[in-house]
């Protein structure tokens, strides 16, 4: 499997389920990134946004370790790209699949 070079060519293979997460707020994302072992930092990010480190030993001098910033306030469009930039960091590292992502911000899967 050919992985993309960037997150807006991530396919994926349960998009439709994104509706289920369009109205999903920055406290939901935070705990889905916990739970897919990430590290979050509040304080790290701009303003409102929090910032989403690879794990908790890396600089967040470090533009490297960022995986992704969280804004405080979510539009429904906003989900799919915050949705597919964390996945194709999980799949990139082997850390998390896009199943084990949907079940992290609480969506069931038949």
């Amino acid at each position: 499997m050919t992985l993309p070079s960037n997150y807006s060519e991530v396919k994926l293979e349960r998009g439709k389920l994104i509706d289920q997460i369009k109205n999903h707020q920055q406290s939901h994302w935070i705990k889905a990134c916990e739970k897919l072992k990430l590290h979050v930092s509040v304080e790290n990010g701009k303003g409102s946004h929090c910032a989403v480190y690879k794990d908790n030993v890396c600089s967040p001098s470090e533009s490297a370790c960022l995986v992704l910033t969280i804004p405080n306030h979510l539009f429904p469009q906003v989900q799919r790209d915050l949705f597919k930039k964390l996945l194709l960091f999980g799949l990139s590292t082997n850390k998390y699949t896009e199943d084990d992502m949907w079940k992290s911000l609480g969506v069931k899967i038949k």
